[in-house]
């Protein structure tokens, strides 16, 4: 076989299995349930006269519980299997929404967000674990890139829908529609597969690298820290936009959050082309010049339009960087320490989301959300310099 029909069988590897469409709806619905509550708890936290500090708290813990868990978790995976880890962080998920609506206190909600955020820790690393398992090996960006369109869409319907129900029933419907998906997640995580095999070896990374200290290492960390700096900036975005577009006297922002989501998804369908015809490196750099200007764009926003159109950029920018992100790190590691490497690389988004949000919410108290999102979009522009020093090891 020549080196050109090897590549167009490689390129023409299923990727799509039914048992990925199934992680992928089990990924949807649970975080649907989550992005419910994005734009619309710094609201309820105001509603029971909280402060944006203390928003920025409940937002952020979310984040910082799922990181406790990350880690500890991916061991189990590599240790015990994927589904059965699933099953039971999708069984606290519920347990959390089901009570959800027994308290309206902040000191109440505090905790069961402590809860929902290490019951997302384990969800959220078992079915990434779970795709990275499915997914041919030589097609692993763009199979990645694929399964992150189920946790994309719930981020374009998701504060749609909870802004609507806050505003139509009340913040306990809110809580309602995120158990009902949670049980529907749960459900289908009963009809699972496992594929992992304990004890196998990967022979394309070597013994190098299948000890535990080993896991630690270039390809893995930086890859890992470029996205915490993204999602840390975009975290500012994600909690308090709502705010901020009522300071600014914009309406139905929630369609921000559906133009980004949906622009994300059209980049995430279509970027496989651009891999082949871009260098890797290249696509990252165009990626995060992207991403600076959104959130540039975001802070002069005084209209709807403003807001869509920053939207739409940062879908762009961050498309393309998180699944090829995500690639560099699932190949630099054995399939024993899969479960470890997606904790590794899924915690540093936790870190991001949840000091993000607490980290912007006193930032804004202070110099207001104008000049926040400035900031944060010079953040992400440190991140180029890391990327051109390390270009050469991590593509």
């Amino acid at each position: 076989m020549t080196v050109s029909q090897k590549e167009i069988t490689l390129t023409q590897e299923k990727i799509l299995s039914k048992d990925l469409l199934l992680v992928m709806v089990i990924s949807f619905l649970a975080s649907t349930a989550i992005t419910t509550q994005m734009g619309t708890l710094p609201l309820y936290v105001a509603h029971l006269g909280g402060t944006k500090g203390d928003a920025g708290t409940v937002v952020g813990i979310l984040g910082i519980s799922a990181l406790c868990l990350r880690l500890p978790i991916g061991g189990l995976l590599d240790k015990f299997g994927r589904k059965v880890i699933l099953v039971i962080g999708l069984a606290v998920l519920v347990a959390d929404f089901s009570i959800l609506n027994l308290s309206h206190q902040l000191g109440f909600l505090f905790l069961l967000r402590l809860v929902q955020g290490g019951a997302m820790g384990v969800e959220g690393t078992a079915v990434g674990t779970l795709a990275s398992d499915l997914i041919p090996k030589n097609r692993l960006s763009v199979g990645l890139g694929y399964f992150s369109i189920a946790q994309t869409l719930p981020q374009a319907i998701g504060p749609l829908i909870g802004l609507y129900l806050v505003e139509n029933y009340g913040f306990n419907s809110l809580f309602l529609v995120g158990l009902g998906l949670t049980i529907l997640a749960f459900l289908a995580s009963l009809f699972v597969s496992d594929h992992y095999q304990k004890g196998l070896t990967d022979c394309n990374i070597g013994p190098q690298l299948t000890s535990k200290e080993k896991i630690i290492t270039v390809p893995v960390m930086i890859p890992s820290l470029i996205l915490s700096i993204i999602c840390l900036s975009n975290s500012g975005v994600t909690a308090f936009v709502s705010q901020f577009a009522i300071e600014r006297h914009v309406t139905n922002i929630g369609y921000y959050f559906t133009v980004n989501a949906l622009v994300t998804v059209l980049m995430r369908i279509i970027y496989p082309k651009f891999l082949v015809t871009i260098k890797t490196s290249r696509l990252v750099l165009a990626s995060l010049v992207f991403i600076v200007i959104s959130f540039i764009l975001v802070a002069k926003s005084v209209t709807l339009f403003d807001f869509l159109l920053a939207g739409s950029l940062y879908g762009i920018g961050f498309a393309s960087i998180l699944p090829i992100m995500n690639a560099v790190v699932l190949t630099h590691v054995s399939d024993q320490q899969r479960g470890r490497a997606t904790a590794i690389f899924s915690a540093s988004l936790d870190v991001a989301y949840g000091s993000g949000a607490m980290i912007w919410g006193f930032v804004a108290m202070h110099v207001g959300f104008e000049k926040m999102y400035m900031i944060s979009g010079v953040f992400v522009a440190l991140s180029l310099g890391i990327v051109v020093k390390y270009r050469k090891v991590i593509f």
